[in-house]
């Protein structure tokens, strides 16, 4: 495992020194298994999947998941910054917000002194919701890097945090 764990960290870095270097991105071999994308894909859609269906049992869609973390996480995110977490341009997560309003899971606050902002926070039955699905998150995610010994697992972790932090801060949301 540690051996293909290397392969993969070494071609992320490769990949990401190619991309600096020529502003673009250069595959380095024909076959789409190598291909940094797809293998992100490939790992993000199992890992994903068995963690989806605690979602779907209790009525939760991915992106509602993010958002109702993202509030439970930081209460009072603003709608610009809830936008850029969850990964969505801000019209799409308004829509999911007011939906999350209708459920009961979420509030929206405007503080006196600064009326232009909006803040949102999770109510006591968004608290009720996302607090057990978060143990199952915990869970699910423990057993996912289980595959991974201790290091290697601080090491993907650590290169992960590190591809992400070179993205343009720009890069546009879905």
């Amino acid at each position: 495992m540690s051996c293909i764990f290397y392969y993969i960290l070494y071609n992320i870095l490769y990949l990401i020194m190619q991309i600096k270097l020529s502003g673009k991105a250069i595959m380095t071999t024909p076959h789409f298994d190598d291909y940094l994308l797809y293998q992100l894909a490939i790992a993000s859609h199992h890992l994903s999947a068995s963690f989806h269906g605690e979602l779907e049992k209790r009525g939760v869609s991915p992106v509602a998941w993010r958002i109702l973390y993202c509030l439970w996480s930081r209460p009072g995110m603003g709608l610009s910054e809830l936008a850029s977490h969850v990964l969505y341009k801000q019209p799409r997560v308004t829509k999911h917000i007011v939906r999350l309003q209708e459920e009961g899971l979420v509030k929206k606050s405007i503080r006196l002194e600064d009326r232009r902002n909006l803040h949102l926070y999770l109510t006591a039955k968004g608290r009720r919701l996302v607090e057990p699905l978060i143990k199952k998150a915990v869970r699910h995610e423990s057993g996912a890097l289980s595959a991974l010994s201790k290091s290697e697992s601080r090491q993907f972790r650590k290169t992960l945090k590190k591809l992400i932090a070179s993205f343009d801060e720009t890069s546009t949301p879905v």
